[in-house]
């Protein structure tokens, strides 16, 4: 049978009993469950424990959690409206069904960001740990995510789009301000992400190469000695330098 879906001039789409819609209704269905369930999951895990509420990493991962669960509410949205009810004769309607899918997406890309800031921290300033990321910090840098992320998708609101009157992606979204969103929201914490977690790698590395050379050390009775030895020698020139900067004083 001959698919006869078609997305006419004013970006409704057509044949909305056809073999296609059907299919694409399927299938954005199952993937919006399979999100907002396992999202929910993890809100309500956090929620229900006390341990992982009062953990640092948990915070952020809430957040992540929170943003990829409006995702999922939002992609309801978008398929419902533009292939189900039509709801897209209305300008702030039609720019909803993807102001929503930019907000929670951006939200969800500097959530993650944020957890990898958390685990660079905990690796490079291990001691500092809980006096720099606190849990009040940690709300701190959500709060300003949550909020950037607001403002960058209500650009749309204030002008920064082409709608023209078709409910479609490309027809309604600046490429301007698509190309804006794929560079700051996605290209950047990419790249600053692959930064941290280089650095986080040598760091890694270093530490079980001094653990290593630590073993080896107290195993080797050699080794321990000569260690010893060169510690004596140290303490010996440092009493000999000073002694020289008394005198010459």
């Amino acid at each position: 049978m001959r698919d006869e879906t078609v997305i006419n001039s004013t970006g409704r789409v057509d044949g909305s009993g056809s073999v296609f819609t059907t299919a694409v209704l399927a299938v954005n269905a199952l993937v919006v469950l399979l999100i907002i369930s396992s999202n929910s999951l993890v809100l309500a895990a956090i929620r229900l424990d006390s341990c992982l509420r009062e953990d640092i990493r948990y915070i952020f991962i809430g957040g992540l959690a929170i943003a990829d669960l409006l995702f999922g509410l939002s992609m309801t949205y978008n398929f419902i409206t533009v292939f189900a009810l039509y709801w897209v004769d209305s300008y702030y309607g039609c720019l909803t069904a993807y102001v929503m899918p930019v907000i929670s997406l951006t939200a969800s890309s500097f959530s993650v960001f944020l957890i990898t800031v958390d685990q660079y921290v905990s690796v490079v300033y291990a001691l500092r740990y809980r006096n720099v990321m606190t849990a009040t910090t940690a709300k701190r840098l959500l709060r300003a995510v949550w909020c950037g992320s607001v403002f960058f998708g209500c650009t749309v609101y204030m002008g920064w789009n082409t709608y023209d009157g078709r409910c479609l992606m490309l027809d309604a979204m600046s490429p301007s301000f698509l190309l804006t969103m794929g560079t700051m929201a996605y290209m950047l914490p990419i790249l600053c992400m692959i930064v941290l977690y280089t650095r986080i790698l040598t760091i890694a590395r270093y530490h079980v190469r001094q653990i290593a050379l630590q073993e080896q050390i107290n195993q080797d009775p050699l080794l321990r000695e000569r260690g010893i030895y060169n510690f004596k020698q140290f303490l010996f020139d440092f009493r000999l330098l000073y002694a020289l900067i008394i005198k010459a004083c």
